[in-house]
């Protein structure tokens, strides 16, 4: 089979991609790798020669483009346009294609993936393959409801007619439905692969349980990693399972990368994704060379971790905020808004937003959250007074119909109302 491995990043993520990268040219050099890289690129000094530029190569057309670029936020963005570059390296003639999150290190060759396409048309990693109980992992197991059963940082896809017809039935969904949306139980593109099983029959997809695939922190609690003779093994740390399989990748996700570029040093207690991960003796050494590897290429790492994303702001470079990309996503959904929502000229989106004052000055209202807004148990000590007082207004029963209704008018979607009394949308839906 003609293979190839993928990544999708914005520019400024090129460098951990390129870090990837030598790690398929290691392991895998028979097969082509593609950085897709999923913004634009301001001259053409910074695009590098191994990248791919999303928008020139895919068949997304201009409104839906802008349109998906303004109302995803950066990793929604990515993951929404991933079926539609499977689709351009199947025409391209590729039979089987891989795709990776950019964070990940190859440890091994992808001889067992190869493998596992010639025998079905679908390879996926869940998040967990082995039933812990009780449980103990760092995450909320509830937390893989929303997430959904795979990570799709990784996913292997053969080329057929019958795959070609998902991929299309997915970029459909994607298209629109890309949020990481808890209340809509969205989690960006990979919990629409849950549908996967009702797709294909049996022997077609394969949810494979090797534990060297897609090592990652969400699962670190499962998997003991040894090394022997130089070569890295995964098995169950409670022994909960008799597999001892070659580790394959590692998904760093969510780790300090600009940390690692500055001193190679790793730092668990700055990990954004999983805050209270705990340590792993045994996971330390694959964390560490993975630093070292990241800080080795530091001076490319930082000079693409320096660009802007593309989609990030306004036409006169104020900065887009989520709210502002979810406004848009109302307007647009329910009261057919078609206007080019990155322009700031009378008459635009930007012009009302700023009427109404959510135009941020300074920081951004999107990096404000409980560990940084300063009082947050005081300001929370308030808010618990107020809404005590509120439930001795209304009431038991008004109290609890409030409560159904601020769910749904917690999405950002539902406030189209502050743009004006033309846009309250009774059905909250």
């Amino acid at each position: 089979m003609k293979k190839c491995i993928f990544t999708i990043c914005a520019k400024n993520y090129i460098g951990l991609a390129q870090i990837l990268e030598s790690t398929v040219r290691k392991y895998e050099e028979e097969t082509d790798f593609f950085i897709v890289v999923a913004d634009e690129f301001d001259t053409t000094a910074e695009r590098p020669r191994s990248a791919l530029v999303a928008r020139e190569i895919l068949s997304i057309e201009g409104t839906l483009w802008r349109n998906m670029a303004f109302k995803y936020n950066l990793t929604e963005f990515c993951t929404s346009i991933k079926p539609f570059c499977i689709e351009y390296f199947f025409n391209g003639g590729y039979e089987a294609v891989c795709y990776l999150d950019p964070d990940t290190f190859l440890f091994s060759d992808f001889s067992y993936v190869w493998a596992a396409l010639e025998e079905n048309l679908v390879v996926t990693a869940p998040h967990v393959t082995i039933p812990q109980y009780p449980y103990k992992g760092d995450l909320p197991d509830r937390s893989f409801l929303f997430n959904g059963i795979s990570n799709l940082g990784f996913g292997a896809f053969r080329r057929s007619d019958k795959v070609l017809n998902v991929i299309k039935w997915w970029q459909d969904r994607l298209k629109d439905q890309c949020f990481g949306e808890m209340l809509w139980a969205q989690c960006t593109d990979q919990k629409w692969t849950d549908f996967f099983p009702a797709f294909f029959d049996s022997g077609e997809l394969m949810y494979s349980n090797n534990l060297g695939l897609n090592l990652a922190p969400w699962n670190y609690f499962e998997r003991k990693v040894s090394c022997e003779s130089g070569e890295w093994y995964v098995e169950s740390r409670d022994g909960l399972s008799d597999r001892k399989d070659k580790l394959v990748f590692c998904h760093f996700a969510g780790y300090d990368y600009k940390e690692f570029a500055c001193s190679g040093k790793v730092v668990n207690s700055s990990r954004a994704r999983i805050s209270n991960l705990a340590v792993y003796p045994d996971i330390g050494p694959l964390v560490e060379i993975y630093a070292q590897a990241v800080h080795s290429e530091r001076d490319t790492f930082e000079q693409y971790l320096s660009l802007t994303y593309s989609y990030g702001q306004f036409d006169n470079g104020a900065a887009i905020d989520k709210l502002h990309r979810r406004l848009y996503n109302g307007m647009a959904s329910y009261y057919g808004y078609t206007g080019d929502p990155f322009s700031t000229a009378p008459g635009s989106l930007y012009r009302s937003f700023k009427k109404k004052g959510m135009i941020s000055k300074g920081q951004s209202v999107d990096s404000v959250n409980e560990t940084n807004m300063g009082s947050f148990p005081k300001k929370l000590k308030i808010l618990y007074a107020l809404l005590r007082v509120l439930y001795r207004i209304v009431g038991y029963k008004n109290y609890v119909l409030l409560l159904q209704f601020a769910r749904r008018i917690s999405l950002y979607d539902m406030n189209t109302f502050l743009l004006g009394k033309e846009y309250e949308n009774y059905k909250l839906r």
